[in-house]
C-alpha cells in the first residue's frame, strides 16, 4: 500500500517530509497557490501541478472541477495522490511522473501551470530552461504560479549574508549553495547536495527573458496552520503570477 503522507518534523510545523527526503510539503496553500486554483476553477484546458507532492494543490484544483495533470519525480507522491482522490474526481486526473527539466508536453496544453517550490533544487541554467519550457506548454492567456524557497528560509538563512553580497556584486544567482550540508543539522535526512534559492527579482527576470508578463512577484511567508495568515514581512519563499499573452 502507499503510504499517506507523514507527519512533518515537531520542528517544521505544517510540512510534511517527501518520500524520497529531498525536502518538504506545505500542508497548508499560501496565497499564490490558493490563486492557482481559483484560476484553475476557470480553465477549460488541463492545468498542470509541476512537482505536486502528495497534491494538495492538485485536490483543492479538482474540486473546483478542474481538470489536472499531477506531475512528480516520485511515483510513490503520485500513487498517493490518485489514492486520495474522491472517487467522483478520478477522470479528471492525470498524474505522470517526470523532472525538470527534462520533462516533454505539447506546445499549448495548459491553461495554468503551478510550480512550488521546485526549481531552487536546479541550476541557474536549468532553471532558465525550465521557465521557457514552462511558456511553450501554456496556452495563451494561461498562466505560471511559481514559488521558490529563498535565501531567508529555513536553514538556508545562516547563507543570507553571502547572497546578500553576492547580490550587490551583481550575481545573477547569488543565492547558490553548492553543499547544503554545511547548514543542515547534524539529525538531518533531507538529501544533501546543492541548492539555489532565488529572490522575486530573479524570478522576475526569468519569467521576463522567457516571454512571460508579470502580474506580482514578492516574498511572501509560510502558512503554518489552516486559515492563518503570514507576517506580512515574511520573506521564506518568493511569489512570482505570469502571463503568456496571444502572440
Amino acid at each position: 500500500m502507499t503510504p499517506s503522507p507523514p507527519r512533518g518534523p515537531q520542528d517544521i510545523r505544517g510540512m510534511v517530509p517527501t518520500l524520497n527526503n529531498t525536502g518538504f510539503m506545505s500542508m497548508h496553500m499560501n496565497g499564490c497557490v490558493q490563486a492557482f486554483v481559483d484560476f484553475a476553477s476557470t480553465c477549460t484546458s488541463e492545468v498542470l501541478d509541476m512537482g505536486c507532492a502528495f497534491g494538495i494543490a492538485t485536490h483543492a484544483a479538482l474540486a473546483t472541477g478542474a481538470r489536472v495533470l499531477a506531475c512528480d519525480m516520485e511515483p510513490r507522491h503520485l500513487d498517493a495522490v490518485t489514492e486520495q482522490t474522491p472517487l467522483d474526481e478520478r477522470s479528471r486526473l492525470r498524474t505522470q511522473a517526470a523532472t525538470l527539466p527534462g520533462a516533454e508536453f505539447p506546445d499549448g496544453s495548459f491553461g495554468a501551470i503551478l510550480c512550488s517550490r521546485v526549481i531552487h533544487f536546479l541550476t541557474g541554467p536549468d532553471i532558465e530552461q525550465s521557465i521557457t519550457k514552462f511558456h511553450r506548454w501554456l496556452a495563451p492567456g494561461g498562466k505560471l504560479f511559481l514559488i521558490t524557497d529563498t535565501p531567508y528560509s529555513g536553514y538556508w538563512k545562516a547563507h543570507a549574508p553571502i547572497y546578500e553580497e553576492k547580490k550587490r556584486a551583481g550575481e545573477l544567482w547569488p543565492g547558490f549553495i553548492a553543499d547544503t550540508s554545511v547548514y543542515l543539522p547534524a539529525s538531518s535526512t533531507r538529501s544533501s547536495g546543492f541548492l539555489n534559492p532565488c529572490d522575486p527579482e530573479i524570478l522576475e527576470r526569468v519569467c521576463r527573458e522567457a516571454g512571460f508578463v508579470i502580474e506580482s512577484a514578492a516574498y511572501i511567508g509560510r502558512v503554518t496552520e489552516s486559515g492563518a495568515t503570514p507576517l506580512p514581512d515574511a520573506r521564506d519563499h518568493a511569489a512570482v503570477i505570469a502571463r503568456k499573452d496571444q502572440p
